[in-house]
């Protein structure tokens, strides 16, 4: 896959002023996985972090971090938006960072096929890297759970022992069906698991009591041509399977926003038809679901892989992001500040709005102008 375009575009933003608590640590962990899974399964990506209104006490994210070098399958840009642009925003008194608003600069300039938005903590399993070397397609969003682990990873150890700590040191788990303790997951696997051979029994059982008559007369099909017998079971086999399918229903109908802002990935040619994220001046609460919404109500169809495609998320300081223990804190924060946000009654009135959209044959888009590009932002 190797040749001078992105096949991926990874687009983050953060600024340098330690947010979350060893914001700069957490980053670097982001970068250098990133660049080592790039090299081992050889594919080009391209990193796009954008530093929204840099301190100026502090050094750029360019020259605090350390960027691999002598990689051919990766590269990186940073893009820099000046105090002076995030100042004309509601709230920028308040809001250091508009983290969707940042997206977008991002998204506008990616050069990859496909462009992943996420967020600068996160670590992708080897098993994702190689599914999104090898299946993706235009038309569909594609979504993974996310595993919330342990930040106190070792120094000193390589990209592969880092994912392997990331495994064994599993808090919680945020799912297709909300958020979990690690204990409850791995509880509601073996239940689901259990619950699923259970209904498949009950419906093998139920096409072969349907399909009775076809047995009985069994044996004396056996005696019939090779070719007749193989074409006549290829033919039951099909029937079956197309029967499990239907009565199991699929996982990809649901649409799996819990902790989508660390992983939505879309064809760059999607998400300019989606116009990116609604470019709206708040807290980033739901905004994140909001484009989850809009995709399917403008008939991108869901992938939602399941929890072996996994990312990781390395923990933070309470209040400085959602987290089950720490999202009163969050919000009472919010409140006390009179930062706006979107509550659940905002998402729930968008997402019927989307759908009368759809049932009048109309596409939803939010944005005219998106990802300032006619703004030219420094660039490393």
């Amino acid at each position: 896959m190797s040749r001078t375009q992105p096949y991926l575009s990874v687009v983050a933003t953060s600024r340098n002023d330690n947010h979350g608590g060893n914001a700069l640590w957490r980053t670097q962990h982001f970068v250098s996985g990133l660049a080592a899974q790039a090299l081992a399964h050889e594919v080009p990506i391209e990193l796009i972090l954008v530093d929204w209104n840099p301190p100026t006490d502090n050094l750029s994210l360019v020259d605090a971090l350390e960027w691999p070098r002598e990689n051919s399958y990766f590269t990186y840009r940073v893009i820099q938006v000046p105090t002076s642009y995030h100042q004309q925003f509601k709230f920028a008194d308040k809001l250091p960072l508009f983290q969707y608003l940042a997206k977008n600069v991002g998204i506008q300039r990616a050069q990859g096929d496909y462009v992943l938005a996420t967020n600068i903590d996160i670590l992708f399993s080897d098993k994702l890297m190689k599914f999104i070397k090898e299946g993706l397609q235009p038309g569909y969003c594609y979504r993974v759970d996310r595993f919330d682990i342990d930040p106190n990873i070792p120094g000193g150890l390589m990209f592969p022992e880092i994912l392997k700590y990331a495994d064994s040191h599993i808090l919680r788990v945020n799912t297709l069906k909300g958020t979990l303790d690690y204990e409850q997951f791995q509880a509601s696997r073996l239940k689901q698991i259990g619950r699923c051979l259970y209904k498949l029994l009950r419906i093998a059982i139920g096409y072969f009591l349907k399909n009775f008559n076809y047995y009985l007369t069994l044996p004396s099909l056996l005696k019939s041509s090779h070719k007749w017998r193989i074409g006549n079971l290829k033919k039951n086999l099909s029937s079956l399977v197309f029967s499990l399918k239907q009565q199991l229903g699929s996982r990809n109908k649901i649409l799996h926003t819990c902790a989508c802002g660390d992983f939505t990935l879309f064809s760059k040619q999607d998400w300019e038809n989606l116009k990116g994220y609604p470019e709206w001046a708040l807290y980033s609460w739901h905004i994140d679901s909001i484009v989850i919404y809009q995709a399917f109500h403008n008939g991108i169809k869901m992938v939602n892989l399941d929890s072996s495609y996994r990312i990781y998320h390395i923990e933070h300081g309470q209040g400085s992001g959602w987290t089950p223990e720490g999202a009163n804190m969050l919000f009472n924060r919010l409140d006390k500040s009179s930062i706006e946000y979107l509550d659940d009654d905002d998402l729930e009135e968008l997402f019927f709005q989307q759908l009368s959209n759809k049932k009048n044959c109309k596409k939803t888009v939010y944005n005219q102008v998106w990802g300032a590009p006619n703004q030219h932002f420094p660039e490393s």
